[in-house]
């Protein structure tokens, strides 16, 4: 478990408590990586909405500035807040066990004292299991705070004492592009499925998702649906992929960047947003996507399970298989889920032929996300961790 040092907490709680009399309100600092297009930047600038929404005003710190500064939606959330370390007494760090030693090395070249503030780390992970390896790096922290009761379990797993607080996907409703900038038919149902060819590609299970279809597509061979895949990674799209779109106008392949704005157009563009992962710390593209009013299709295990249910998306079937060597890091001894594509396409078919079903599911969805995963819902829960620790 944390080995806690109750007497320095206490006095930087006191501390705290001075500056939120002062100031009127919780002040505290956000570490990170607030300009990637990856998970843990979605995490942070989540978190940063999430906080902003419960009054809490964040300090935003870019641990080593690499990450180039081109989306408007990120600069959005970010600017005007950022300084070059952390100056506020509590400190929220989103980091993985990997991280820890290079990023506080980092921070205290540049003049930071890491043992005068209150830390709390908010890693992810995506199988039952956290590393031993990272989570003795997280034991240095004051607390762990988890994305989901996925990793909530994962971290207990390790012997770490963990508090839920969640993510938010919640996405602001707005004018996004249509459906002719992604190539999608306008009378087309079009299922979405992301992957990203620079990860681990069994985790994310792209065949699964390819076989769904083909099996839908084989049961209604004049249905109008098309597959849209949305390809993210610094190498070459796989072949197998590349040659879908050669044999089929049913299937569209973007394997371009997309901007925040461009990515959330195309989930919104879309009928169905399909996941036969095998496992999910969280899974924000489904999050998002019931955010959105799509419906969800994915997995029923791991991360998606905090906001995904039988009353408002469709949960696919699947056998816990271990990982085996080679399809994960730290895999040994693991284990994670097949889907069952046979279940999804029938799933699917059923929704496609009952469009008033569809529109119920997508409703509760929505409505349900925003109750368990909005920027209110996880804005409280942060409070509610910070109050604890004297606030």
């Amino acid at each position: 478990m944390l080995d806690i040092d109750l007497a320095r907490i206490q006095r930087a709680s006191l501390r705290w408590r001075s500056e939120v009399a002062v100031s009127g309100q919780i002040q505290i600092s956000v570490i990170g990586h607030p300009f990637v297009s990856i998970g843990m930047g979605e995490q942070l600038r989540s978190f940063i909405r999430a906080a902003e929404c419960a009054q809490i005003d964040c300090e935003v710190v870019d641990v080593y500035q690499w990450a180039p500064r081109t989306d408007p939606a990120h600069q959005e959330i970010v600017e005007g807040k950022e300084s070059s370390i952390p100056t506020r007494k509590i400190c929220v760090y989103h980091l993985n066990g990997d991280e820890v030693e290079p990023c506080v090395a980092a921070l205290e070249a540049r003049g930071f004292d890491f043992a005068s503030h209150l830390n709390f780390v908010m890693p992810a992970w995506e199988l039952p299991n956290y590393p031993e390896e990272w989570a003795e790096k997280l034991r240095r922290f004051d607390g762990c705070w988890a994305i989901s009761e996925f990793v909530n379990t994962s971290l207990s797993n390790a012997g770490l004492s963990s508090r839920f607080v969640g993510q938010s996907a919640e996405v602001k409703k707005r004018s996004f592009l249509p459906r002719r900038h992604f190539r999608i038919r306008e009378s087309a149902f079009a299922i979405l499925h992301f992957f990203d060819t620079s990860s681990y590609v069994a985790r994310k299970n792209p065949a699964a998702a390819i076989e769904a279809f083909r099996r839908l597509r084989a049961n209604r061979p004049f249905e109008d649906v098309q597959l849209i895949l949305k390809v993210k990674g610094n190498t070459a799209t796989p072949e197998f992929i590349q040659s879908l779109a050669v044999q089929s106008q049913d299937v569209v392949i973007i394997d371009e960047h997309l901007t925040t704005f461009r990515v959330q157009s195309l989930i919104r563009c879309s009928d169905a947003f399909l996941s036969l992962h095998r496992s999910e710390g969280f899974g924000r593209g489904l999050a998002e996507a019931m955010s959105l009013g799509v419906l969800a299709v994915g997995t029923n295990w791991s991360g998606n399970l905090d906001f995904m249910s039988a009353n408002n998306s469709l949960p696919v079937d699947y056998d816990l298989v271990p990982v085996k060597a080679g399809e994960y890091p730290f895999g040994a001894g693991n284990h994670w889920a097949e889907a069952d594509p046979n279940d999804a396409a029938r799933q699917l078919q059923k929704v496609i032929d009952s469009p008033g079903d569809l529109r119920l599911l997508t409703e509760r969805a929505s409505r349900d996300l925003l109750s368990r995963s909005g920027d209110r819902a996880v804005g409280l829960r942060i409070l509610q961790a910070l109050q604890g620790q004297g606030a």
